[in-house]
């Protein structure tokens, strides 16, 4: 678009804007959209291009008459137009408060920093934190603020939990141990029984035998 152009897009604009203001900021609620001015709908309103209403790509004058129409609208009708911050703006804003209250930044049970307790305290996503511009300042906030103490335990402790958890796996293995004695025992009886029947099977296998041979050689037949 060429630089004339650009100056007839932002006369109009600016004329547009105007006439709405002197008829009562409340004809620009329709032209609200999720708590902002939709650029799309005020494109189609001021007969503006889309393109130059554009965020960073759009005509410079358009966009900073954009962003005074939008400031003014959300203090002229806070109900219907929300304040927007930036993801940046707001992490600031939450280090400034802790500060002010003597705070530190939060840690987890390893002692390194507790990204997610940090983003909810913050109030946005933890893929946040990862950004360039917040991690290089949450790096340097780290050093100058600080984290909370994660107070370690005393020997006296750590040998209590040991002995605690030792203690509890000995208890363990003798309740194993016992189930384990009962089933042996129930085996050994099951075995006792098993051959005690094999022998008497072999003894009646045995005595059929006998049976038979003297029953060949007698010609008569004869049992017990």
């Amino acid at each position: 678009m060429s630089k004339m152009a650009g100056q007839v897009n932002f006369e109009k604009f600016e004329q547009w804007v105007n006439g709405m203001i002197s008829n009562g900021c409340s004809g620009f609620t329709q032209l609200e959209y999720q708590g902002c001015l939709s650029r799309t709908k005020v494109s189609k309103a001021s007969g503006v291009d889309l393109n130059a209403l554009k965020k960073d790509k759009g005509n410079p004058a358009i966009l900073e008459l954009f962003s005074e129409l939008e400031k003014k609208l959300q203090k002229a009708l806070p109900d219907v137009f929300e304040v927007r911050i930036s993801a940046l703006q707001q992490y600031h804003l939450f280090v400034e408060k802790l500060e002010s209250g003597g705070g530190r930044f939060p840690v987890d049970a390893a002692g390194d920093v507790d990204v997610i307790k940090l983003s909810k305290d913050i109030g946005f996503p933890v893929a946040r934190l990862n950004s360039p511009s917040i991690k290089k300042q949450l790096d340097s906030d780290l050093k100058r603020v600080g984290t909370e103490v994660v107070q370690g335990k005393s020997i006296e402790e750590r040998m209590e939990e040991g002995l605690v958890s030792t203690s509890s796996e000995l208890s363990k293995c003798r309740k194993d141990l016992a189930i384990a004695e009962e089933k042996l025992e129930v085996l050994t009886k099951l075995n006792l029984k098993l051959e005690s029947d094999i022998r008497k099977l072999e003894k009646k296998s045995s005595e059929k035998d006998e049976s038979l041979i003297h029953a060949i050689g007698t010609g008569r037949r004869w049992a017990l």
